[in-house]
């Protein structure tokens, strides 16, 4: 089995000076106007599509296919991509923040390096919303989750 290579905290990733596509910037903050947590499912859905279409032509590739499973607002942990498929799945909530890091893979990046070009992605495009995520390992959560996931470790 292959390493994972996650970095061990955020903050070994964090690097304001990360260089963007120019055109990859002007999508996601056009995405960020779009407010990607407001309208219905369906509404949401079509916004991470758009990105992800926006995105693909900024990095000159195909665009991978985007699916969203039990998009029940859940953990988006189990999120994933599949290479040999060119495609994302997007699973329990639609998070920006794991949307990213999965388009990150179709970039071709390793985990360390996804999780690099994601959260500095993130921070610059949402900086609100990332002042308002707790560290957790190489993971950004909302605080609310992370009370959720201690009091189910509590109860285990």
């Amino acid at each position: 089995m292959p390493q994972r290579n996650y970095p061990q905290c955020v903050l070994e990733v964090l690097d304001d000076q990360m260089a963007y596509r120019s055109a990859a910037l002007r999508a996601v903050q056009r995405f960020a106007r779009a407010r990607p947590w407001r309208g219905t499912l369906e509404e949401r859905k079509a916004k991470f599509r758009a990105l992800n279409y926006d995105l693909s032509g900024a990095y000159g590739i195909f665009e991978p296919a985007l699916n969203f499973d039990r998009n029940d607002g859940g953990s988006s942990g189990s999120s994933h991509y599949i290479p040999s498929e060119r495609r994302i799945v997007i699973v329990g909530k639609l998070s920006v923040l794991t949307f990213l890091h999965e388009f990150a893979h179709a970039l071709e990046l390793d985990e360390r390096n996804a999780c690099r070009w994601s959260i500095n992605l993130f921070k610059r495009c949402f900086p609100k919303q990332y002042g308002r995520l707790v560290h957790v390992g190489h993971m950004l959560i909302r605080p609310g989750d992370l009370a959720a996931r201690l009091r189910g470790r509590r109860a285990s």
